[in-house]
């Protein structure tokens, strides 16, 4: 008989999670290709260059905001970052009271759908922002350290990998504001 211990559980389930992942980005991109050569719209603008914990974000003034999250993308963009933002399943209730998918918070930030990405009821918004920063080897915007991810991600703990900061009287500031 074959026993498996919790962490080989884990690591399966991760897995299991990262491929999921990758599955659900491959046809989004896929599917904003064709939509693009349907509309003969121009290609796709630069990839993203850094993952935002938008659940983590919007609170960075306090109760959840989304002008927060817009000031704190604007100030990424200033450094010279293409922001990709990752939400927890229930960012649309904390926001606006009802659910909104990925293509609703993309209207909302006004940024192409491609670049969100609400995880679904159940998921871990912090499973999706770290492989996908891990794989593309991306920093993270968030005041979370995610130490409960360090074993499998021991990147988390590099300074620079997680950019920190602060929402305070209408500015943002930066604990590391590196590129």
């Amino acid at each position: 008989m074959f026993v498996m211990t919790d962490a080989q559980v884990l690591t399966l389930f991760g897995l299991f999670l990262l491929g999921l992942l990758a599955t659900l980005l491959v046809v989004r991109a896929l599917r904003g290709a064709r939509d693009a050569a349907d509309q003969d719209a121009p290609p796709a603008g630069p990839e993203a260059t850094v993952i935002v914990d938008g659940s983590n974000v919007m609170h960075w003034g306090g109760d959840p905001s989304l002008s927060v999250l817009l000031r704190v993308l604007d100030a990424l963009r200033d450094l010279g970052h293409v922001p990709a933002v990752v939400f927890d399943a229930n960012v649309g209730y904390k926001l606006f009271d009802r659910f909104h998918g990925h293509d609703a918070m993309a209207r909302a930030l006004e940024m192409p759908e491609r670049l969100i990405l609400v995880v679904d009821r159940g998921d871990v918004a912090d499973t999706a922002i770290l492989a996908v920063a891990d794989e593309a080897n991306l920093p993270v915007v968030s005041n979370d350290r995610f130490r409960e991810w360090s074993v499998q991600y021991p990147w988390v703990k590099k300074k620079g990998r997680i950019l920190r900061g602060a929402y305070d009287n209408g500015a943002v500031t930066w604990t590391h504001p590196r590129r």
